[in-house]
């Protein structure tokens, strides 16, 4: 589990940040999302790797009323918190193992800081893409090469991937899928490298995808 990979900081952060914070990740997304979609029709979103419910916090602010919202994850201490902090959608917050299962379909797909932490870049990313008709919204860890890392945090149970996959692998499997695809800057770090520790570098992307 990834939390067991994690310390008692981490946590205190996302729960930090779920109550007080709007990530700018959130909102650049959702700004993608109101370029590219009808938002006066009803449309079904699945948030891959939700957390605590950060995505969801950004459609309420900024009233997507059109929006199914749907949050899976596969950790289920993220999950109860979630739930704690929005009741008014304890319901939306589901477990979901994405390595092994393909979400229920949707119109659109984010996926935020999720993907690197996977041992491998599939099936997991082929499991979103096939469940999504209209618009897929990835951002992770890109470069020229695969590249595998293993991090360990002070105080934490064991380690976690930190994985960067290459763009050409990526773009390969959006087309494979039937999707069109365009690498963007990530907002918030302006998709410049940056060290993470443990002598390791990496540089955050946004992928569009659209069928």
């Amino acid at each position: 589990m990834f939390q067991k990979s994690q310390n008692d900081e981490y946590m205190e952060l996302c729960i930090h940040r779920v109550k007080n914070l709007y990530l700018t990740w959130v909102d650049e997304f959702l700004d993608i999302i109101n370029q590219n979609v009808d938002l006066n029709i009803k449309l079904k979103l699945n948030d891959i790797g939700c957390n605590l419910g950060q995505f969801w916090k950004g459609l309420k602010r900024r009233d997507f009323v059109n929006i199914d919202y749907n949050g899976f994850d596969n950790e289920e201490i993220y999950l109860d918190e979630a739930k704690n902090i929005f009741p008014e959608v304890s319901e939306k917050f589901n477990f979901l193992d994405i390595t092994k299962t393909t979400p229920p379909q949707c119109d659109i797909t984010v996926c935020s800081a999720t993907l690197e932490h996977m041992e491998y870049l599939q099936p997991s990313l082929e499991n979103m893409l096939e469940s999504t008709d209209k618009l897929f919204l990835l951002r992770t860890f890109l470069g020229e090469f695969q590249l595998k890392s293993l991090r360990m945090k002070k105080n934490a149970k064991t380690y976690y991937n930190i994985h960067q996959f290459s763009f050409n692998e990526i773009m390969l499997s959006f087309e494979k899928l039937g999707f069109s695809s365009k690498i963007l800057r990530d907002s918030y770090t302006d998709s410049m490298p940056s060290y993470i520790g443990n002598g390791i570098i990496r540089t955050i992307y946004i992928i569009k995808g659209v069928r």
